[in-house]
């Protein structure tokens, strides 16, 4: 029984001893491979929070920008795309007038028509007639179309001058146009009753 006695004993203790060098396997592996690959995930963790702050900082310097941008393009807005409460009509024809002797027309007639009233806009209507060479007449309507005033060519029409000599200028190539010519204004707010004098 003596004999015996100590195997199972040693047994034990080889058992033991398995148990505890595979925890201690275990422990290391998790402190020193395990530890790295941790330390690694959070690295690369940190990098992306960083990389999503510098986005972010500049998505917010976009934002101001195109905000900045927005506000510029409102007050441009503001400042052109409004009707005039009152036609500039003298403006308006001195830069017509000087339109026409720049492209070498003659005025021919200059007449107020029937003005007419829309919703929220007033329409003044203008007969104008002038003639010259054909190139120079269509260099004139292009002219008038680009003037900031807030008017337009609501009718064109071309008639061919009989061709005559006048002082050497040979007018074959003429023509005549006769434009009626529509200037836009808001009309006056009317006043409710009770709220005037």
């Amino acid at each position: 029984m003596q004999r015996n006695g100590p195997w199972p004993l040693r047994i034990v203790d080889i058992l033991c001893g398995c148990v505890v060098a595979a925890c201690v396997s275990t422990l290391v592996w998790y402190t020193l491979i395990r530890e790295d690959r941790t330390e690694a995930e959070i690295q690369d963790i940190t990098g992306r929070i960083h990389s999503v702050r510098r986005d972010t900082r500049r998505l917010r310097a976009e934002g101001q920008r195109y905000h900045a941008m927005l506000a510029t393009y409102r007050e441009e807005l503001a400042e052109t795309g409004q009707l005039p409460s009152e036609t500039p009509l003298e403006e308006y024809f001195q830069a017509l007038s000087a339109l026409s002797s720049d492209h070498g027309l003659r005025v021919m007639k200059h007449q107020p028509l029937a003005p007419r009233e829309y919703t929220g806009l007033r329409e003044q209507r203008y007969s104008y007639e002038v003639s010259g060479p054909f190139p120079q007449l269509v260099a004139f309507l292009k002219s008038i179309e680009n003037t900031d005033f807030w008017a337009d060519v609501s009718y064109l029409k071309l008639d061919a001058v009989k061709g005559r000599r006048s002082a050497g200028v040979d007018e074959s190539e003429h023509r005549t146009a006769l434009l009626t010519i529509s200037l836009f204004s808001a009309p006056p707010q009317a006043v409710p009753k009770g709220e005037g004098t």
